[in-house]
């Protein structure tokens, strides 16, 4: 009985931490994407970059 309750913790464990990573991987490749698009930005000195990547993550969504 004690092995069956450790398993099933271990498995709710694992799949906390596996939850939690997916998280920090899409919120560190999300935060790369905004950099870039930022820098873009600062270099064109206008949000043009930012309305165009807008446009093309709504047609893509389509």
């Amino acid at each position: 009985m004690v092995e069956v309750i450790s398993a099933v913790l271990l498995g709710v464990v694992s799949l906390c931490f596996g939850l939690l990573l997916g998280i920090q991987i899409a919120h560190i490749h999300y935060s790369r994407r905004l950099t870039k698009l930022a820098k873009r930005s600062i270099y064109s000195k206008t949000i043009a970059p930012v309305l165009v990547a807008a446009s093309e993550e709504r047609a893509a969504q389509k």
